[in-house]
């Protein structure tokens, strides 16, 4: 599975098919048993559903009509039948995974901000998860359970956003799992915020949130990257090697869109490589899709700028937004960059495709062979090509491909004709 998501989320859907059909011949009692298999292909099906661009659940059956039941974390959710710490903490993260994947089903909350204004989710719809994730947390008490580490990550929001130190201060949880279930709730809470921000004449109160969300998340990678470090003294060691499903790399990427300053970012980036390969995520691989928005915005630097600075990036409406691809057939990554341009009018405030980076990567998971395309004049020091790729255009085929779920994108022809346009 490992580098091979077309491949694995073959199988997947494979197993979905035949859990389907399967289900009509068993008793409770036997679909109880069954809860751990379940949870599995949720964690895979979410995963899918970041690793495949504007694709939305083949595993959770959402229609239009459930999702009407608000709350809809409250909705039945299969209960891990022990009655542990683990337990209580895994039945949460499988109520969180529900909420996400039904907002993203009947919403695209997770994928808002790589669409045109008008399609992304309205300020109420966003407001709405927005409260519902909250409601959540309240009533997750084992995620949420005291500890060192959530005091910690609570007194940072008293330090001015400005001030707060690089690297983040270690935040080790109790277990692997609860630090991931609030790593989740802090990414996916971050991306309603970010898209409610874009609605407001003064967006600084939502950006604050979001820079306050990102920064928790770095403190919570911190704790993990020095579990993986000196696993061998660690209770529970933190080792994504073993991650077929969701691991920190996902929502340390994408908390990289949410930094408040370039000290931050840089941090994330060393953060991705340190963790490394896991699973189907590369940490290498996401890395060096943020290491190359960094070069376009500094006008290709070849290296990182220095991880003191404290430069803020600015509100988080008009930022760079990366969009890495699902690897290939062949050995080059693909990455889109997109940006919402204040300075041209459009009807729809169209987000734009800003530039296109391909590149190889080394063993080390080092840059080869970059090749970047760059549409947009802000980015200054790159020969600018005039005829750029319009977003709606571009992705046209592969948003119809997989708005029924992430399935559509195993399609033979789909990533070809992509990469064809």
């Amino acid at each position: 599975m490992m580098e091979n998501p077309k491949g694995a989320l073959r199988h997947l859907w494979a197993a979905i098919q035949l859990l389907r059909k399967s289900e009509e011949s068993l008793s409770e009692v036997e679909i109880s048993n069954m809860v751990p298999l379940y949870d599995a292909m949720l964690r895979l099906d979410f995963l899918a559903q970041k690793l495949v661009p504007y694709s939305s659940s083949s595993f959770l059956n959402c229609p239009d009509q459930a999702m009407m039941t608000s709350p809809f974390w409250n909705r039945m959710s299969p209960e891990f039948s022990g009655m542990t710490q683990s337990d209580r903490v895994a039945t949460e993260r499988y109520r969180l995974i529900q909420l996400i994947c039904g907002h993203n089903k009947l919403s695209r909350v997770v994928w808002g901000s790589w669409c045109p204004a008008n399609q992304r989710p309205s300020r109420e719809e966003c407001l709405g998860f927005y409260s519902e994730i909250q409601l959540w947390k309240r009533n997750s008490p084992a995620t949420f359970a005291s500890c060192d580490a959530l005091d910690i990550l609570e007194a940072s929001t008293n330090i001015p956003v400005e001030s707060r130190p690089i690297p983040p201060p270690v935040c080790e949880f109790p277990t692997n799992e609860s630090a991931l279930n609030i790593a989740m709730y802090n990414a996916y809470l971050g991306c309603a915020v970010a898209m409610i921000s874009a609605t407001e004449e003064d967006p600084s109160r939502w950006d604050l949130e979001a820079f306050n969300l990102s920064y928790q998340t770095l403190c919570i990678a911190a704790g993990l990257i020095e579990r993986k470090k000196y696993h061998e003294k660690s209770i529970t060691p933190y080792k994504p090697c073993d991650a077929v499903s969701i691991g920190i790399l996902i929502f340390i990427f994408q908390g990289a869109c949410r930094c408040f300053s370039l000290a931050w970012r840089n941090w994330t980036v060393e953060a991705l490589r340190a963790i490394g390969r896991e699973g189907l995520s590369n940490g290498f691989t996401w890395a060096n899709t943020i290491a190359i928005m960094g070069r376009l915005e500094t006008g290709n630097a070849d290296e990182l700028s220095n991880a003191t600075i404290q430069s803020a990036l600015g509100s988080l409406r008009y930022r760079v937004i990366p969009l890495l691809m699902p690897r290939g057939d062949n050995e080059y990554h693909v990455a889109f960059y997109f940006r919402e341009r204040p300075d041209i009018a459009a009807v729809d405030d169209a987000v734009h495709v800003s530039a296109k980076a391909m590149w190889t990567e080394n063993l080390d998971g080092s840059i080869n062979s970059l090749k970047l395309e760059v549409y947009d004049p802000v980015f200054s020091g790159f020969p600018i090509i005039q005829e750029k790729p319009e977003a709606l255009n571009l992705f046209s085929s592969w948003r119809q491909a997989v708005a029924h779920g992430w399935h559509g994108y195993l399609a033979t022809d789909i990533q070809e004709e992509l990469l064809q346009l």
